[in-house]
């Protein structure tokens, strides 16, 4: 299984390597097709597509819960589909699927990348290959990616990236110095502390993605600083309040 953030981390990695649509590729080439753009994105995010190259396959084989939407409730990372059933225009289901109970010809395929604002990214014949639609119109089927876990792992608690010299600082694949830098993280973000790995390093989750980055560069808020912060905060707050008042009266108004 691979978390929804690494596969949302995919999605994004992949729509930046594709350059025009290509029957058959998953954008490692620069090619890709609808479903190319998601098992890309599954490869990247450390994942295997073993099956068939194709809307219809993955409709059928590799989709939990496939189902008409029909409230128009999307969530993110959910696989979306248009379709045609028997004698609409187009209609061109491939043999080998007309004896699997469902003959809706899924001929189209995209991945929810926002839900509000709405936004379907998929790969189709368009310059540079990649489209964003952001009204549901034909997105009527969804489903989510089996291999794709969607809830999410809780955090442990937030903590704030900090270092005494630079901006930011590496997020990276593994737990070690000379992996992949997934991400560098601005100074002053706040992240989700995901697990404790050792005394040098946590796994966190910053935006979508999910990494390793070194402890010594984590600052954990304890609820007693927030409290001290909150009465600090409506002290100043009394302060200013006090200081206008005294503007105002001093002015006769």
């Amino acid at each position: 299984m691979i978390t929804l953030q690494a596969f949302m981390r995919g999605i994004r990695e992949n729509v930046n390597r594709i350059t025009h649509y290509e029957s058959g590729g998953d954008g490692s080439g620069g090619g890709c097709d609808c479903i190319g753009l998601i098992i890309g994105a599954v490869r990247l995010a450390g994942g295997t597509w073993n099956g068939t190259h194709g809307s219809n396959y993955a409709a059928r084989n590799e989709i939990n819960g496939l189902h008409l939407i029909t409230k128009g409730e999307y969530s993110l990372g959910e696989i979306v589909f248009k379709a045609r059933a028997p004698g609409d225009t187009g209609y061109d289901l491939p043999e080998r699927y007309k004896t699997s109970g469902d003959l809706r010809d899924y001929y189209h395929v995209g991945v929810v990348t926002c839900v509000n604002p709405f936004c379907v990214t998929h790969c189709t014949g368009v310059p540079g290959g990649i489209k964003e639609d952001n009204q549901p119109g034909q997105w009527k089927y969804g489903g989510q990616l089996k291999m794709v876990e969607y809830q999410p792992v809780e955090p442990l608690y937030e903590a704030v990236v900090t270092a005494v010299s630079g901006r930011t600082v590496h997020l990276r694949a593994k737990p070690n110095t000379q992996s992949t830098i997934l991400k560098s993280v601005p100074v002053g973000s706040k992240v989700e502390v995901l697990e404790e790995v050792n005394a040098d390093w946590a796994k966190i989750r910053y935006l979508y993605y999910d990494g390793y980055m070194m402890r010594k560069f984590l600052e954990v808020r304890e609820p007693s600083d927030l409290v001290t912060e909150i009465h600090e905060a409506i002290a100043a707050l009394d302060k200013a309040k006090k200081i206008l008042m005294d503007l105002i009266g001093g002015d006769g108004l």
